[in-house]
């Protein structure tokens, strides 16, 4: 039976839930706020999911590998997967995902998934740890999903530090792929990029190549709320279902992202796709600030 676990401290409350090993809430103290989306589903329905081991949509819903094809819904299975918590302690938790045979049906390989969720004063420290259990290539990608409350999304302020523009890949709609061959330049206003009434139009704003290192989501008057850093981000994602007004914006780091538009090759061709040899191990995370 999944449980939430609990980390607090003199700044924040956290809670982690079992279920996908996922931040479901985020607590400013100091603000009396809620920081993180409560996943009404009348919007969206998650928090923070975690994407693996896929992130996005594959084209035609499927892959290719050795000579086979598969089938996988959009992000991967874990964000539906039961987590089994390893280490609890009031600063952090570790959550810990395996293969199984029902796994490998999918999705072809051994692998285990290690997330850490850390508290230290208001930064909240995401940590993943990838590790390929089997004998062969691991093919993999990884990212983050979480929502972030604003009191109105038209207006809101995107603050991209020492940049002057931003190349964007927006979705191709009816695939829910990415339109790689079509990307707009985004200017940025003294390093600020305003939401508007067609931001979303694309669905997501990709930004590829390891552009966005940080970014900080502010209120139309300014107000910061929240800073995500993420340096070893290839790819980032700017959301929100703007159709349904909804008061949240989603900041998402990703190691690899969706398939290009009419990609039909090999998952090891994959824009983005990640890898690992038999026996070795990646870590990465990334860091939620709260704004004081």
């Amino acid at each position: 039976m999944a449980e939430m676990r609990t980390l607090e401290n003199e700044y924040l409350i956290v809670e982690v839930n079992d279920a996908g090993a996922e931040l479901s809430r985020v607590y400013d103290k100091k603000k009396e706020r809620e920081v993180l989306w409560n996943a009404d589903a009348k919007y969206w329905g998650r928090h923070a999911p975690i994407l693996f081991p896929f992130v996005g949509k594959l084209n035609g819903g499927v892959y290719r590998y050795d000579g086979a094809e598969y089938a996988m819904g959009a992000h991967g299975f874990a964000r539906d997967s039961e987590f089994e918590c390893v280490e609890l302690s009031a600063a952090a938790v570790t959550h810990r995902l395996g293969s199984t045979e029902v796994t490998k049906k999918n999705y072809p390989f051994d692998f285990e998934l290690l997330v850490t969720h850390r508290i230290m004063e208001n930064h909240i420290s995401v940590e993943w740890t990838v590790k390929n259990t089997g004998a062969k290539i691991l093919y993999y990608s990884i990212g983050g999903h979480p929502a972030f409350n604003v009191d109105s999304v038209m207006g809101c302020r995107l603050v991209f530090e020492g940049m002057d523009s931003l190349s964007c890949t927006g979705i191709d709609l009816p695939t829910g792929t990415a339109d790689a061959e079509h990307p707009v330049t985004l200017a940025l206003s003294e390093q600020v990029y305003t939401v508007n009434e067609h931001t979303f139009d694309a669905d997501t704003m990709v930004f590829d190549e390891g552009q966005v290192k940080k970014v900080s989501l502010e209120e139309a008057d300014g107000t910061r709320r929240v800073t995500l850093i993420c340096p070893d981000a290839r790819h980032v994602g700017i959301w929100s279902p703007v159709q349904k007004h909804a008061p949240f914006i989603c900041l998402e780091p990703w190691l690899g992202r969706c398939d290009n538009k009419g990609f039909t090759g090999e998952l090891k061709d994959k824009y983005g796709e990640q890898s690992l040899e038999a026996g070795e191990t990646f870590r990465t995370a990334y860091e939620i600030v709260v704004e004081e």
